[in-house]
């Protein structure tokens, strides 16, 4: 197991602190990523069922007043 103190003394360094930089870019990318992903799915699902539903409507008009040519 590492030492408190060599850990401690390596996470200071320069070299520590960039990979401690780099580590909070990439949680805030992941998350970043999922919210993106959800809010991409979640209004496309929300078109999709739009659009269902105006062809259940439609198809209700249509049954209701049946063009006549």
């Amino acid at each position: 197991m590492f030492k408190q103190e060599t850990l401690l003394e390596y996470l200071s360094s320069p070299e520590g602190i960039n990979k401690i930089i780099v580590g909070i870019i990439l949680v805030g990318a992941i998350i970043n990523a999922i919210f993106i992903t959800y809010s991409v799915r979640r209004t496309y699902g929300a078109a999709k069922q739009e659009r269902e539903q105006l062809k259940i409507q439609q198809a209700k008009i249509d049954k209701l007043f049946p063009k006549k040519e």
